[in-house]
């Protein structure tokens, strides 16, 4: 793991994604090098701060692989997120990190299932994104679930980057309901896998119950909920 550092990077552009999500480039400081899945910690001075103050935790949904440091987030109502969606490119905030052991580890040729809730796809992007970049064919399934086809994001572009090892699925739960049982028996040939969980706190806690059912190791499941904020 690399030791966390301090630095100030600038505001390449932003783009929104859905509704209420957005993505935003920052460029990668010299030397800062981080592993799959791992986050950074955005300290933003703005006026009003709530009880939470001025900084957040934020997954890297970009891959090491690429130039600049993706941040994909949702904007809520907290003061800290409402001052992160009006800066400007060009902007500076403080960042620190890498953090987290969340991470995909590309000499572990075990198989990957990786079951996501929402705005909780953004550590997969980056997994998904630096399989393809590395061209390493280790075993990995994505199973993703948005509430409505209107807030999917990375729909096209992890649909290119599906491949016969790099499965990509998409569950809206309106349409065909949760993530189950069955959905993920005919989705997943390879139980005996390494299970990353992550999304809001409810979500985690019932697909951990579902793949502990389904006879998964507890030592096979990672992790990571997503508070709302």
């Amino acid at each position: 793991m690399n030791s966390p550092q301090n630095f100030h990077p600038k505001l390449i552009r932003k783009e929104q994604l859905t509704d209420d999500t957005w993505a935003f480039h920052f460029e990668k400081a010299t030397g800062f090098d981080y592993l799959p899945g791992q986050y950074v910690k955005i300290i933003l001075n703005h006026n009003n701060p709530d009880e939470r103050g001025i900084s957040r935790f934020f997954t890297m949904s970009s891959s090491p692989t690429e130039e600049d440091i993706l941040i994909t987030t949702r904007i809520l109502h907290s003061s800290l997120k409402k001052a992160f969606y009006g800066l400007s490119v060009g902007a500076e905030v403080q960042m620190r990190g890498p953090h987290g052991t969340f991470v995909l580890n590309e000499k572990d040729v075990k198989g990957k299932v990786y079951l996501a809730g929402g705005i909780g796809i953004t550590p997969a992007r980056s997994m998904l994104v630096y399989l393809r970049d590395k061209n390493l064919n280790n075993p990995f399934t994505l199973i993703s679930s948005f509430s409505n086809r209107e807030e999917i994001i990375f729909l096209d572009e992890l649909n290119s980057i599906s491949s016969e090892f790099r499965k990509v699925i998409y569950v809206v739960t309106s349409e065909v309901g949760r993530i189950d049982e069955e959905k993920i028996k005919k989705n997943v040939q390879y139980l005996n896998s390494l299970f990353y969980i992550s999304g809001p706190l409810l979500f985690v806690e019932a697909m951990e119950k579902l793949v502990r059912g389904l006879g998964v190791l507890e030592e096979d499941i990672k992790s990571e909920d997503f508070p709302g904020y």
